[in-house]
């Protein structure tokens, strides 16, 4: 959580302000520096997401329970494993296709920072030096993971789905909270298949600047929040434009990445002497910890 928090207070404190100084003239689509906060919040939000699924990999599989979970180990992948291959064992079902895409491209834009790329940029600019068109080609001598490859955008240093840059500098605050909205959905998904052993908690955020929270009220410096409140802040803080772009780039309203599902709720009816009552049943316990993993069920 700490990894996570630093990197959304990156970009809630460092990359909101410059990206608001400029949210008139987004010419390139990234401004000087804008890039620098939001590359090492990609860093450190995937090394935070790392580290929250080794831990539901350490709850479920190996901490003894007493009596002993059956169908253990549940999941197929180890805490050492890469991120890519614990996302792709934990997505498996058809319908959870275009999130695991995203999460890759996402890895893919992380990777470009992590591991040195370099790149020859062209600029076609007009007379008064506005950039009318910004092009970049790997310099030899490097080459792409067979995993950007295949997310990748042909003649283009973008990938597929998100249109995430792969080129560092050309990473935008836009970018990052549509990183943010993806990864918010997937924290949502395991916490909904997974309960108590997938929830993150609260983070103790600040409202600075003063109009990035807007319903922040009450004299207080700090608030414990959830992931999915800082999400809505992210994207309530983009221009109208960007926010059509973030849709259009997710394929679907984006309120679906940042609200929880709401699931069926059970009531139960009694009948007693003075009427009939309506009651909420308890949750039950999720079905991981006594049904076999689908990975068992469907070799």
């Amino acid at each position: 959580m700490d990894l996570m928090g630093h990197a959304l207070e990156l970009l809630q404190q460092q990359a909101f302000p410059v990206y608001k100084r400029n949210i008139d003239n987004r010419d390139p689509p990234f401004a000087h520096g804008e890039f620098r906060p939001s590359a090492i919040a990609a860093l450190l939000l995937t090394s935070g997401l790392d580290y929250h699924l080794a831990r539901l990999k350490w709850l479920r599989d190996i901490i003894v329970e007493r009596p002993p979970l059956p169908h253990t180990p549940y999941f197929n992948w180890g805490i050492d494993d890469f991120l890519t291959t614990k996302i792709e064992r934990l997505l498996h079902r058809p319908s959870e296709k275009l999130l695991r895409g995203q999460l890759l491209e996402l890895t893919s834009m992380r990777d470009s920072v992590a591991h040195p790329k370099l790149y020859l940029v062209e600029q076609l600019m007009r007379s008064d030096f506005g950039v009318i068109e910004q092009k970049a080609k790997l310099a030899a001598g490097v080459k792409h993971r067979q995993k950007t490859i295949a997310r990748k955008l042909k003649r283009s240093e973008r990938t597929v789905s998100l249109r995430l840059p792969l080129v560092a500098t050309w990473i935008s605050y836009v970018d990052m909270v549509l990183c943010v909205l993806v990864i918010n959905r997937f924290l949502n998904l395991l916490q909904e298949k997974y309960d108590h052993y997938a929830w993150l908690g609260g983070f103790s955020v600040q409202n600075k600047p003063t109009e990035f929270f807007q319903d922040w009220s009450g004299n207080t410096t700090r608030k414990s929040i959830l992931l999915e409140e800082w999400a809505q802040a992210f994207f309530g803080s983009l221009a109208p434009a960007d926010q059509q772009s973030v849709q259009k780039r997710l394929r679907t309203t984006p309120s679906k990445y940042i609200q929880k599902r709401v699931g069926n709720v059970r009531i139960v009816k009694k009948v007693r002497k003075d009427g009939i009552h309506y009651e909420l049943q308890d949750a039950p316990k999720p079905e991981f910890l006594r049904k076999p993993p689908p990975w068992k069920m469907y070799p």
